[in-house]
């Protein structure tokens, strides 16, 4: 029997992806309802601040709900919202905690680990919040925005930027918002940036990813009649021969490198389709993390997710630490976490025309230093 040892070793449970939407709304406190190893995991990687009730074993074995009310009490007293996110030990005892959040400003998200992997414990968190769509709220929302993904920061800027340009007003940012704003409604229309993270609020426009930013363009300009998108257009047609350019000039000297994509599927599909159309690449090996991929294989496997790299022998591998660690052989490019092998402190972007242009120059210099070290 060919299984590893976790069901998921590579990617967050649910419980993960509803704390990485509900901790990037500001003024909403995120209280997960667990043990300590159930709040250092997220708070570590997502790196923002979040409170928990750190059960402990006669707890547990005789009920939380008096634990929970307790730190409630306590975070209520700051007069803010709270977001109790159930963890597995709590979920699995079938505990009724809805008596601990009575007359309180508190919403229970039951999105413990066993629910499935972090994006649909971001469903579940969007769900629980239920943002709804308000007529009179002009502009178009920003979707996608989780806070495990590497480039969040960036993205966000970029699609602000490009929205400007098209003078196409901001409704809310999914979520990256203040909680009162997002209680008041949300815009008609959005659009993404990383179509892996969808809220489900208001009529989806398209994603910002460089390959679908002309596309995108076009529905928003028959969306919003007086927007002005030939400045984007205009922008894009010379980011793409710009990297056309750079990457003939790579090409001359070197062979087109053959890949393997492991990320998430929207920033998968994303660099199959940007290493093929220029660099020529072949792409091999392309895996989401998501267990919904429509249009390419999911696989969190490590251990099969190795076997497949390996015999594919990439000259570049485009994914996570684990791929990286695990296929030494190959260059390695982070486009999902966790990436340890770089400090990243700056908003850097993989959407948009910016994002587009960021991700083939760190391809292009990925490759050339691997060349560089070949020859000595």
């Amino acid at each position: 029997m060919d299984k590893g040892l976790c069901v998921n070793p590579v990617w967050p449970c649910a419980m993960t992806g509803a704390c990485s939407v509900l901790a990037g709304i500001s003024g909403l406190d995120v209280l997960i309802h667990g043990s300590s190893g159930c709040y250092y995991y997220p708070r570590s990687l997502l790196k923002v601040p979040l409170f928990c009730t750190y059960l402990l074993e006669s707890e547990i074995v005789f009920g939380t709900t008096g634990r929970l009310k307790e730190v409630v009490d306590g975070l209520s007293s700051a007069d803010r919202p709270v977001a109790v996110l159930n963890t597995c030990i709590p979920a699995l005892t079938g505990e009724d905690l809805s008596g601990a959040l009575e007359n309180k400003n508190a919403v229970l998200v039951d999105a413990p680990g066993f629910l499935g992997n972090a994006e649909e414990g971001a469903k579940t968190a969007y769900d629980c919040l239920g943002i709804k769509t308000d007529s009179s709220r002009n502009g178009v929302n920003i979707d996608g925005v989780s806070l495990l993904d590497l480039f969040w920061r960036g993205n966000l800027h970029e699609a602000e930027r490009l929205l400007r340009l098209m003078d196409i007003p901001v409704g809310v940012r999914l979520a990256k918002d203040r909680y009162a704003d997002l209680r008041k409604g949300a815009a008609l229309h959005t659009v993404s940036i990383n179509p892996s993270y969808p809220s489900g609020v208001g009529t989806m426009l398209g994603s910002f990813l460089f390959t679908d930013v002309k596309d995108t363009c076009a529905n928003l300009a028959e969306t919003f009649p007086d927007a002005d998108i030939e400045p984007v257009l205009e922008e894009w047609r010379r980011a793409d021969e710009q990297m056309f350019y750079s990457s003939d000039k790579y090409l001359r000297k070197y062979e087109p490198p053959v890949a393997a994509v492991c990320a998430q599927e929207s920033y998968a599909l994303f660099a199959k389709t940007m290493l093929e159309r220029y660099f020529g690449a072949e792409v091999p090996v392309v895996l989401a993390r998501n267990r919904d991929a429509a249009h390419i294989p999911c696989e969190t496997d490590l251990t099969k997710i190795v076997r497949e790299i390996s015999a594919a022998c990439p000259d570049l591998i485009l994914g996570s630490t684990f791929e990286a660690n695990a296929y030494p052989a190959a260059s390695f490019l982070g486009i999902t976490p966790p990436d340890r092998s770089r400090v990243s402190i700056a908003a850097r972007p993989i959407a948009g025309i910016e994002g587009g242009i960021m991700f083939l120059e760190n391809v292009l210099n990925t490759l050339i230093d691997a060349a560089s070290h070949t020859k000595k």
